[in-house]
């Protein structure tokens, strides 16, 4: 049903006021526009006709036919909804010159495209899965479980490893046990005895399936960390594993909106959920070892631990112990050699019996360093992994540096600063701060001594004038630009442009999926 809100824009946007369609535009949409039209597009700057059918797998002629205004030269108009679909993409019937009759059919059209693997005849409720959507949220908003979703949709399989995305799914209708319906799609739970143990299991549960003997449950709302769950609960991961298989050893298939297995009957019980830790002997070295650890594991030979509040970053942790990340890597394998898998809520281990661990002094002063060979001091910390070792400047990094700042005041290129320091990565995007970057080596160019950079305009091959510097990897078809200020990000940017984050992505090749801008460079925001 059309809102009051939607209708009065309608009416001030010169619309007839008889004109409804089979589901409303999310903007104005031109007036010669079909009525049975039942998906849309919002034009985007940039976008032709022939990207617009392409997208949505039909034809230029039919986009024509849908959108009569679009005929004579494309024009698309940013912030306007276009028709890409008809009639939920059912082919009108053939007009017919005899009286039929035969009852009309009252069963629901069904619209494409579907989950392919097939779905039940007779489906009365269909859902379309958006880009964002999981199998968790899909079953949470349709109030069915996984096993509903499996036998109305069979190509979804009976763990939801075969769902697609943007393709419709049947979620009610008859199945060979019975109709499905759904009445509310709210996390309230209606408990129900599962197997022979008398206990009450609220649904869904953790695909594919919780231990039969489970006698205490644990909702994960969306947001929630796998460390947090073990933290609230009291348990270990493996504990957690063993009794929700489908999380994986590294908590990795853990879901949202679904009810995991956090005690069984005649396993440990739990009387705490504060982060306060109790220290149990740990192995043969008598060490008081607080829980939960990072997972998977921490050495055996520990004897210095530290919380990871959340929100601590990776070189922090380095920092208030006076370790290196090699030291943490080595004693928390779970963290990963970049650090990227760092866990908040658990212990890590921070300092081995018989050597390693920081200093006991817990304040952090950069200190100095020769490094063997080339005489030069090195401070630190240093970004992670190294540095080249022939080193001969530093520069470190204040919380809140950009890397474009970094390439500026020292007069150096992207890929020098990668060459030197191969963790900030081809992108920047694994610069850190509070560490000390190379950002000159022995026998180099040495930078120049001006840090001001001046906006040059130069015509490159396609006839545009191109202004500079440039974000790297900014596609050579490009027409329009846009000068990163302070503050901006790719949301800012996107709100200002009307492009969407896709596009900007694809004409500006080495943003990176972190969406990394520099600033004063300029975009490409429409290509020719």
């Amino acid at each position: 049903m059309r809102s009051a809100v939607t209708f009065g824009l309608l009416q001030l946007a010169g619309l007839a006021l008889g004109q409804t369609y089979t589901v409303d535009p999310p903007t104005t949409a031109p007036a010669d526009t079909i009525q049975d039209c039942t998906n849309w597009v919002i034009g985007e700057a940039g976008q032709t006709c022939e990207s617009i059918a392409s997208d949505y797998w039909i034809d230029v002629s039919q986009l024509y036919r849908y959108n009569p205004s679009l005929r004579n030269g494309c024009n698309i108009v940013t912030g306007t909804s276009y028709c890409v679909e008809e009639n939920w993409g059912i082919p009108p019937p053939e007009p017919s010159t005899t009286t039929s009759t035969t009852p009309t059919s009252t069963a629901n059209p069904t619209p494409t495209p579907t989950q392919p693997g097939g779905m039940v005849p007779g489906c009365t409720k269909f859902y379309f899965v958006k880009p964002t959507d999981t199998c968790s949220s899909v079953l949470a908003t349709n109030g069915l479980t996984i096993s509903q979703l499996y036998a109305l949709n069979p190509g979804v399989g009976s763990n939801c490893a075969g769902l697609w995305l943007e393709v419709y799914l049947c979620v009610a209708g008859p199945t060979p046990s019975g109709p499905v319906t759904t009445t509310s799609s709210t996390s309230t739970s209606t408990a129900i005895p599962t197997g022979p143990n008398g206990i009450a299991t609220p649904t869904p549960t953790m695909p594919p399936s919780i231990v039969s003997n489970c006698n205490k449950f644990y909702f994960v709302e969306p947001g929630t960390s796998c460390s947090a769950v073990l933290s609230n609960n009291g348990i270990t991961l493996a504990q957690l594993f063993a009794w929700n298989s489908g999380v994986g050893a590294d908590c990795s298939g853990m879901w949202a909106n679904v009810h995991l297995c956090v005690g069984v009957i005649g396993g440990p019980t739990t009387t705490s959920t504060t982060s306060t830790s109790t220290g149990i002997p740990t192995g043969p070295n008598g060490i008081a070892t607080p829980t939960p650890t990072q997972p998977p594991s921490i050495v055996s030979n520990c004897n210095k631990f530290y919380f990871v509040q959340q929100g601590t970053s990776c070189n922090a942790v380095l920092s208030a112990n006076g370790i290196t990340l090699a030291q943490l890597f080595a004693w928390n394998s779970g963290v990963g050699a970049d650090c990227s898998g760092m866990w908040a809520n658990v212990h890590l281990c921070v300092g081995v019996i018989g050597g390693g661990g920081g200093p006991t002094t817990t304040s952090r002063t950069t200190t100095t360093t020769t490094t063997p060979g080339n005489g030069i001091t090195t401070p630190t910390p240093t970004q992670p992994p190294s540095i080249v070792s022939n080193c001969n400047k530093f520069y470190f990094v204040q919380p809140g540096t950009g890397c474009s700042t970094v390439l500026s005041v020292n007069g150096i290129s992207l890929a020098q600063l990668y060459a030197w320091n191969s963790g900030v990565g081809a992108d920047c995007s694994g610069m850190w701060a509070g560490v000390h970057l190379c950002v000159g080596v022995i026998g180099g160019a040495p930078a120049p001594t001006t840090t001001t950079r001046t906006t040059t305009t130069t015509t490159r091959g396609n006839g545009v004038a191109t202004p500079t510097p440039t974000q790297p990897g900014m596609v050579t078809n490009c027409k329009t630009f846009y000068k990163v200020g302070s503050g901006d990000t790719c949301d800012t940017i996107t709100s200002k442009t009307s492009v969407s984050r896709a596009n900007l992505l694809r004409w500006n090749t080495q943003l990176g999926s972190s969406c990394n801008v520099w600033l004063d460079y300029y975009l490409c925001i429409a290509v020719l």
